[in-house]
């Protein structure tokens, strides 16, 4: 997405050298309403590792390209916390956004976030690729393609449906759906309009990815796809709950049950036992386990900037789900329907003609029965 960075204080710009090794940064937990949230930035750039310089489909609209990818940002310092010059990051919580509206020129200002509902499917990508995510994976390559992807779909499923863009929604043949882009060869940058998929005539900026820019362009690309088949699959909001007779329990989101994430089991040693939920979103209780824990998607955090200017950005945290051994497992109830049905009556009529054929025959009539849908 381009961006319009403006000049940074001098903390800021030492608490991004501090977010490159990323070693001491307190991962946040919770927000407040009204909570301010700076973005961090050096010498121009956004997240390092966990975004692409291109554009995707004709976003955007012009010669500059988009820095497409996760938006790093941090909280004011915390209240108590003595300012360290060798570990300035340490007093602040840290985040990573996504551009929640296109073409819009992100400011640095301080920015108030607020509680929001988003498509479940944004819930959950905005918290999967979250700043701990990042962290595990942008020194390896791994985070830029899947950062990159998100924010397109962040563009495509929020965007596109409340802002107006046309990131997706502009895009001809059936590929206004990601769901449709498995095995989709981006264009190449000259190519004319419409262009489709993640394409770039400049250096991408992620010296962390081992492939050739194509191969990249190409990751993302295909990225676009894969995560929103997991993104439907696994959409917020999720539920863990103790299943039928108790001998596991159940992890569940709004599209049904959950497949193939860790739940631990506590059960008094260090590190408890883990264990992966099948196609029905269950896990079965180990031996000694006393409490389940899975960290789901949890509030989703929005900001139409400072003064209500500048680029919308979304977060989401983390929430952790728990259930007890010992929680009651949920009851079923077996209702039987007998029906009774009643022998046919079968009715005898016996004619007698009338001796006076002027008397009338009594003939009552039958009944008649009627049949019946960055710039971002």
């Amino acid at each position: 997405m381009k961006r319009s960075w403006l000049a940074l204080p001098a903390l800021a710009v030492a608490a991004v050298l501090m977010f490159a090794s990323a070693s001491s940064a307190v991962v946040g937990t919770d927000l407040d309403e009204g909570m301010e949230l700076s973005v961090f930035t050096i010498t121009g750039n956004s997240t390092q590792g966990g975004h692409i310089d291109a554009w995707v489909n004709e976003m955007p609209d012009g010669d500059d390209y988009s820095q497409i990818g996760g938006i790093p940002l941090i909280s004011g310092a915390a209240e108590g916390c003595e300012y360290d010059s060798a570990d300035p990051f340490a007093c602040y919580q840290t985040f990573i956004g996504y551009c929640s509206e296109a073409d819009v020129d992100l400011v640095l200002d301080p920015m108030p976030f607020s509680q929001v509902d988003v498509d479940g499917r944004v819930q959950y990508l905005t918290w999967k690729h979250d700043y701990e995510w990042w962290n595990q994976n942008w020194q390896a390559g791994l985070a830029s393609a899947p950062m990159a992807a998100t924010q397109a779909l962040v563009w495509a499923w929020h965007s596109d449906p409340e802002t107006g863009s046309t990131v997706f929604s502009s895009v001809a043949g059936g590929l206004d759906d990601p769901l449709n882009w498995d095995g989709l060869t981006p264009s190449a940058h000259t190519d004319t309009s419409p262009r489709v998929g993640f394409h770039s005539d400049v250096d991408l900026d992620d010296p962390y990815w081992t492939g050739t820019d194509a191969e990249l362009l190409q990751a993302a690309t295909q990225a676009v796809y894969d995560l929103a088949v997991e993104a439907t699959a696994k959409a917020g909001p999720w539920t863990l709950e103790q299943g039928v007779g108790a001998t596991g329990v159940v992890l569940t989101g709004s599209n049904g049950p959950i497949q193939g994430e860790t739940v631990n089991f506590k059960d008094g040693t260090a590190n408890g036992v883990d264990v992966t939920t099948d196609a029905n979103g269950f896990a079965a209780w180990p031996a000694g386990g006393t409490v389940a824990v899975i960290e789901g998607p949890g509030e989703t955090w929005r900001t139409p900037g400072p003064d209500g200017g500048g680029q919308d950005v979304i977060l989401t945290i983390g929430e952790e789900l728990t259930v007890n051994a010992n929680d009651p497992a949920p009851t079923t109830t077996t209702t039987t329907t007998t029906t009774t049905t009643a022998a046919p009556t079968t009715t005898t009529t016996i004619v007698v003609e009338s001796p006076n054929p002027e008397m009338p025959e009594s003939d009552p009539a039958d009944p008649i029965v009627d049949s019946p849908s960055f710039t971002g």
